[in-house]
Parts: structure tokens; C-alpha cells; sequence
């Protein structure tokens, strides 16, 4: 009977180190949404058996008037597992910046030296983690402690309707955990993503718009974003800003020193 036991104990064991990510989203309509948009993107096998990615991001900022106020071209390098690590470069008023994060920590390199305040190493966080979440939704709502709410429909432009999802997080959930609350728009037709309005501080949103979607390595994926002032409905006001993902490459390999903190 002991032997019995030993041979069978390990099995739920097994199964839970089995389970995907994709279990943890609930069962109700928010859950079945969700599954849907990952469904559309390419499946979640899709999105798991990629290691790294690289890219280039090109940010526009465009002024009141429309008129761009800055223009600014990073390179982006991310291992996507076991764990996060991340590195974007890029140049600024003539000088070379790097964000570099480990998966832990994260600094800021300017001309090669590393940038002392505390408000340089939030910089590198927040650029690092904030690049990496956006650019791996919707897989990014499996994580541990999302917690996804149905927020109704809502007709969108061409006759367009989407399904909304209301996403908030546990404090001490990723980065940013309880600090922001989130609404994803979803094509209902197809499940793509196609919008999202983020409440970032008190009476303060942003809503983005996620256009021309392309096949990469068997994933489809939005190349352009737009960004726009907005309420807490996701009316929008003026647009603000411009992304655009180009030289969008999977499995590259990375030295391990990319992401190595300096000492």
C-alpha cells in the first residue's frame, strides 16, 4: 500500500506544473473574451514556445497644434522566459541612453555611465516593464493576480462593435500592481484587439488604438498604436502620440551581458 501511494502522490503535482497559463483566466465572459483575443493573436502554444524578441519602436509625439514634437527610434531587445529581462537603446539630444533591466532591478546608462537618481532608475523600469507588457497583450492577461471584469459593448467606428474587459491588478501584482486600472476593447467579430483606456492617475486616462496587424512568426500583431487624451468613458480628445513596431524578430540569440547590470 505504501508503495502504492508514492507512485500516485506525484500526480496532481504533475498536472498542476502542466497547467497553462491560460487556465488561470476566469470562466465567466471576461475570461471567454480573453481566450478568444489569444485565440485570434495565434494561441497561446504560439506565444510560448517563443524565447526573445527584438524590434524596433519609432515614438512620435505630436504637439496641441498636431504637429510632431519629438521623434525618436529605440531598439528594443526582450527574453520573453523563464523570465523577464529587457534592454532598449537609443539616442537623445546627442547623447546614447540604454535602459537596461535584469528582471529584478533596472538602471539607466547615459554615454555609457550610469545614471544616479532615483527618478533614472524609474525611468529605465518603467520603459522596460511598460514596453514588454504592451507589446505581449493579450497574453499579458493571463499573469497572476489580473483580476478581468465584463464592461459591455460599445460600437466603435465603420459599424465596429467591441466587447470590453475592465482589468485591474493585485497590489505587489508585476510592476505596477493596484496602481492602475485598465479597459481592453475587443473586435466582437474576430477577437482582435483593437483599443484599450487607461486610468494612470486620478482623473487622468489615455486611450490607444492598435492598427495594421501583421503575421510574425506565426503571430498576428499590431505594428502601429495611436495614443489620444481621454475621459474615463474612452472619449477621446487629441491625439498625443504615434508607435510604430518595425524589424519585428523571434528567437534571436542574446549574449547573457546584454542584460547584465553594471557594478
Amino acid at each position: 500500500m505504501k508503495k502504492r501511494a508514492l507512485l500516485f502522490a506525484p500526480l496532481p503535482v504533475l498536472l498542476l506544473a502542466a497547467a497553462s497559463p491560460i487556465d488561470r483566466l476566469p470562466a465567466g465572459p471576461a475570461g471567454a473574451i480573453v481566450r478568444r483575443a489569444i485565440e485570434h493573436t495565434g494561441g497561446w502554444p504560439a506565444w510560448a514556445s517563443r524565447k526573445t524578441v527584438q524590434f524596433r519602436k519609432t515614438v512620435i509625439r505630436y504637439k496641441p497644434d498636431g504637429s510632431v514634437e519629438r521623434r525618436r527610434v529605440q531598439w528594443h531587445r526582450y527574453v520573453l522566459r523563464p523570465e523577464m529581462k529587457g534592454r532598449i537603446e537609443f539616442e537623445e539630444d546627442g547623447k546614447k541612453i540604454v535602459f537596461i533591466n535584469s528582471g529584478n532591478q533596472a538602471v539607466k546608462l547615459v554615454d555609457g555611465r550610469l545614471a544616479p537618481t532615483q527618478e533614472d532608475t524609474n525611468q529605465a523600469r518603467n520603459n522596460t516593464f511598460g514596453s514588454h507588457y504592451v507589446f505581449s497583450m493579450p497574453f499579458k492577461l493571463t499573469d497572476p493576480g489580473v483580476h478581468l471584469e465584463p464592461a459591455g459593448e460599445e460600437r466603435l467606428g465603420k459599424g465596429a462593435i467591441a466587447e470590453k474587459v475592465r482589468v485591474t491588478y493585485d497590489r505587489g501584482a508585476g510592476d505596477a500592481g493596484g496602481m492602475h486600472t485598465w479597459w481592453y476593447y475587443f473586435d466582437k467579430k474576430t477577437g482582435r484587439l483593437v483599443a484599450n483606456n487607461l486610468k494612470y492617475e486620478a482623473d487622468k486616462y489615455d486611450y490607444t488604438e492598435y492598427l495594421d496587424e501583421r503575421s510574425v512568426a506565426g503571430l498576428l500583431l499590431p505594428m502601429r498604436r495611436l495614443g489620444y487624451e481621454a475621459n474615463e468613458k474612452g472619449k477621446r480628445g487629441r491625439r498625443t502620440s504615434e508607435i510604430l513596431y518595425e524589424d519585428v524578430r523571434f528567437d534571436v540569440p542574446f549574449p547573457p551581458a546584454l542584460f547584465e547590470l553594471p557594478r
